[in-house]
């Protein structure tokens, strides 16, 4: 999987996130249902990649948020090779805390191996590329890192329901403020049309995961004719399930036209792939609450890179959350540095400049007096 940044970017990615959640969650489910969201995410994630001059890489990865929302993170942090890391905790303020790790790796290889130990499923994805060019007045280095999260889908364009333009207007205007932008009945038309869009997106998955249970337990024929006759409702459904508690409102629904003993066939022939749908969505809430903060460092003098702030070395990306979802975020960096040889060169290129000119200066000098 490859995937690239589509959506352009902006600034305060906490306060566009929390803006654009309230959108999403209006389809997703009712106000009381929003409490545990709001409980388990808010989490402000750092992290950094130092590449050295030989190649290997100093990895640090910060978290600050509830304890809770640490423990339960989907970002990939160390969970299989601890033994690598420094890990310390610290309590802040207001009941959050501070975790960081870090630890070096001896090859970008290393580290990727790392980064699959430690994800989960679903969770937010890294890869890493790191290409060292050693020339012969000076090495570059050529950095590359990629972060989704493993969910399948939102994707863009949203056809029928928002086109790309549509979507990125109704990202802006959540920013800004509804600053005139858009006004009220078409900021209303395009919000309609996210929820349907989420809407439609969850039912589908649901839907695939419905059938699979139903040809496993031999009621396939059952289930699509359910579905033909009463999709509609189950959609409705579907809005007002709790993802946290699987609070399957769907059974109840089902129960209104087919019977018990077929839904619970259904539903024991494909648990695993219900449980997934569940944790999914679940883990769509609550990266969609977290703030990120990503850094790369390189060895020598920034020539290139898609960060929106450098200082010295450092380069820096504020990526809006919602990012991770339709096609991840991309840290792409290139640097130089010279060679310590080559520096003496010039400088003995630059001596010798200097005592040429001097010596044609004197010898100039010398002519005039003779003459």
């Amino acid at each position: 999987m490859h995937p690239q940044p589509i959506i352009s970017g902006g600034v305060g990615s906490l306060k566009k996130v929390k803006h654009l959640m309230g959108v999403i969650m209006r389809c997703l489910r009712i106000a009381v249902m929003l409490i545990p969201v709001f409980m388990v995410g808010c989490l402000e994630v750092e992290t950094t990649s130092k590449v050295n001059e030989d190649g290997s890489i100093t990895r640090s990865v910060q978290l600050k948020g509830s304890a809770e929302s640490i423990s339960n993170t989907n970002f990939n942090i160390p969970r299989h090779d601890i033994a690598l890391w420094e890990i310390t905790q610290d309590s802040l303020k207001d009941d959050r805390f501070l975790y960081h790790a870090v630890a070096e790796f001896e090859s970008v290889e290393a580290l990727n191996q790392s980064f699959k130990l430690n994800t989960i499923d679903p969770g937010v994805q890294i890869t890493v590329s790191l290409v060292r060019d050693e020339g012969v007045f000076s090495n570059r280095y050529y950095y590359r890192e990629i972060i989704w999260a493993d969910l399948p889908g939102p994707k863009l364009p949203m056809e029928p329901y928002l086109s790309q333009s549509e979507f990125d207007a109704l990202l802006m205007n959540e920013v800004e403020g509804n600053e005139g932008l858009l006004d009220s009945i078409e900021s209303t038309r395009l919000e309609h049309q996210w929820e349907r869009y989420m809407e439609q997106l969850i039912y589908d998955d649901f839907v695939i995961e419905l059938r699979k249970g139903g040809k496993s337990s031999g009621n396939l024929s059952t289930i699509d004719g359910l579905i033909k006759m009463h999709s509609d409702s189950l959609m409705k459904a579907l809005q007002t399930t709790n993802f946290y508690d699987e609070n399957r409102v769907w059974k109840t629904v089902l129960g209104n036209y087919i019977d018990s003993t077929i839904i619970d066939e259904v539903e024991q022939a494909n648990t695993d792939g219900f449980t997934r749908f569940y944790k999914s969505w679940q883990f769509f809430e609550d990266v969609l609450m977290d703030d990120y903060r990503l850094s790369v460092e390189l060895p020598g003098v920034v020539r290139n890179t898609t960060a929106s702030d450098v200082r010295g070395n450092q380069m820096t990306w504020d990526p809006e959350t919602i990012k991770l979802f339709f096609g991840g975020i991309s840290l792409e960096a290139e640097s130089s540095v010279i060679k310590p040889w080559s520096r003496v060169i010039t400088g003995l290129i630059l001596f010798l400049t200097l005592i040429v000119t001097l010596v044609g200066f004197i010898r100039q000098r010398n002519r005039k007096q003779a003459v």
